[in-house]
């Protein structure tokens, strides 16, 4: 697998040429790629991939999204940690 050449943008930054837009938690990350793995959204937002991702879909369900899975990165892509559950 390559590495990631694409670089967190926060809002109001300036980034050249064209780009593709998501959220991971709320967060906002910017990609020159049209896709993106599910590991490289991980390593970009800063999420282990033991803990894993969740794209949310438009009608609010929610997908587990594997590291070789590939994503299209289309307007208002939202994704989300995989909530943790511990016993108690």
């Amino acid at each position: 697998m390559t590495e990631i050449e694409t670089e967190s943008k926060g809002i109001g930054q300036e980034v050249e040429g064209k780009f593709y837009t998501f959220f991971v938690d709320g967060v906002e990350f910017h990609s020159e790629k049209s896709a993106l793995t599910g590991l490289e959204i991980m390593n970009l937002a800063g999420i282990p991939p033991s803990t894993g991702l969740l794209l949310i879909q438009e009608d609010g369900t929610q997908v587990q999204v594997g590291p070789n899975d590939i994503i299209e990165l289309k307007p208002g892509r939202r994704f989300k940690k995989a909530p943790r559950f511990t016993r108690g």
